[in-house]
């Protein structure tokens, strides 16, 4: 699933996922658009999905995320 998949499966909108994520709405819109994000702000989107849905979810999991390692 990508990313906007998860987000609007669970439902959440983009500034709530940014919030829990603790990044800016932007980064969020970045993500989905398949512009890179680093490592720690893919976990933190992991983080927050997984305690969205009460599973968990790693950022490898996540189609599309591009990640700089």
């Amino acid at each position: 699933m990508t990313l906007t998949e998860y987000r609007e499966g669970i439902p959440m909108s983009i500034p709530e996922l940014a919030r829990k994520a603790n990044v800016d709405d932007q980064t969020i819109r970045n993500a989905e658009s398949g512009q890179r994000v680093s490592a720690r702000v893919a976990r933190a989107i992991a983080d927050a999905l997984s305690d969205a849905l009460g599973r968990t979810v790693n950022y490898r999991d996540i189609d599309g995320l591009n990640v700089r390692v």
